[in-house]
């Protein structure tokens, strides 16, 4: 005894379809959305979202020890013409570059604070590019002091 092949049984999400605005979407008996309606997150999730703000970081904090002996020298270099007299050209960088180091830290740090998606992957290497420049620009200005 032989039995006819059937045919294959239709899926249920084939039947229910919802339009919506910006295309079909797929929708399973329950009104929950498939997996294959929805987009993947992984797919647009950046998986190197941390190298950018990482490398900055790193070569910030490796900035510190020659970034502070300048400052801490540069300091000194105001023992002869005490804190009210010195000129600008001294006072100058020794008002502004922990400021301009900390910065430079700040953005480093808000550079992993984007959202983790391909999109924001352009804008986190450059605010983290900028940020190590900005941190890495108080050593010339601290050693203007000497020179």
């Amino acid at each position: 005894m032989t039995h006819a092949p059937s045919p294959p049984p239709e899926s249920a999400a084939r039947h229910h379809v919802r339009e919506l605005p910006g295309g079909s979407c797929v929708v399973s008996p329950t009104g929950l959305q498939s997996p294959a309606a929805l987009p993947s997150v992984q797919k647009s999730r950046d998986r190197w979202w941390w190298c950018p703000p990482l490398i900055a970081a790193t070569f910030i904090g490796a900035l510190y020890v020659p970034a502070f002996a300048l400052y801490a020298f540069a300091a000194m270099a105001t023992d002869s013409c005490g804190p009210d007299n010195c000129p600008g050209s001294v006072a100058f960088p020794l008002e502004n570059a922990p400021y301009l180091y900390l910065s430079g830290a700040g953005l480093a740090l808000l550079s992993g604070a984007f959202p983790w998606t391909l999109r924001w992957r352009n804008r986190r290497i450059v605010l983290a590019a900028a940020a190590t420049a900005l941190a890495t620009s108080t050593v010339p200005l601290l050693l203007t002091v000497f020179f």
